[in-house]
Formats: C-alpha cells, structure tokens, sequence
C-alpha cells in the first residue's frame, strides 16, 4: 500500500511544480491594457489597429472610469467585445461576442435602469450573464458603469 501512496505524492509534486514552472514563463508577457487609443506603452513593432471599443474623439476618462475599464476588461470583455482581430489569423479573430455589445446602452440611464443595471451585474442573468456579487465590490460596479458611460 505503501508504494502507491508515494507514486500519488510525486504525482502531485510533479504538477505543482509544472504549474510553477509554466507561471514562471508566463509572467513575463503581461502587458498593459489601455483603454483608449495611444496612453497605452508604445511598442516599435506594433501598428495601429481599430479598437472594438468607440469612444468621442478626445475624451479623456476621469480616476473612477479608468478604474472601471480596467475592471470591465478584466471581467467583462470577454463576452462583451467581439474578437475583432487577431495577429497572423489568430485562431479566435473575427468571433462574435456572446453577450450584447454595451457601447451606448449606458449612455442615458434613468436612475431606475441604473439600479436594475447594477442588480443585474451583483445577481447575473437568467441566460449566461454569471453574478459578480461575490467578486466585485459595489464600488468596483460604479466603477465598471462610469466607464461604460463613456462609450458611443
């Protein structure tokens, strides 16, 4: 019984260390996200390429919307902007989005649709909208709202 106990122990090893190892490689490719064209870090072989996010020519976003686009990528861009491009025919360019795209659905919100925009996001939806009351704060949801205000 003895010598299967230890093969399970290096097997778990094993993984936690080629989890360690592939983290390691990895964190060195993070890079910043920008969400507006040109603040992000400049990059001598990248060219300039449509965003799918609009916003009115010169805006610049206040502490509290920069906080929020940064939140809505983290958590929300992944249902909510369409894989508009991707380098050397990336396997998921050209995708639509499964959520609805928000630019302009927060433009104008009473404070009624306010409040039931912001249940919505704490309790999701009954389709495939996920709730993020346990991982966002309130905060962190006006936040997400003062940035999606800003976009066309």
């Amino acid at each position: 019984m003895l010598p299967k106990t230890r093969n399970f122990a290096i097997t778990r090893l094993s993984l936690l260390a080629s989890l360690i190892v592939g983290l390691v490689l990895c964190a060195g490719s993070a890079t910043l996200v920008s969400a507006q064209v040109g603040t992000g870090a400049p990059n001598a072989n990248s060219t300039p390429r449509e965003l799918p996010i609009k916003h009115v020519l010169g805006t610049k976003l206040t502490e509290q919307e920069t906080r929020g686009a940064g939140i809505f990528f983290q958590h929300c861009a992944l249902c909510h902007l369409d894989k508009t491009f991707g380098t050397g025919g990336a396997k998921y360019c050209c995708v639509r989005s499964l959520g609805p795209n928000l630019a302009g659905m927060f433009k104008d919100l009473t404070p009624d649709q306010e409040k039931a925009m912001r249940d919505f996001i704490m309790n999701g939806g009954p389709t495939y909208m996920p709730a993020f009351k346990y991982g966002l704060t309130p905060k962190d949801i006006d936040d997400i709202i003062a940035y999606l205000k800003t976009l066309e």
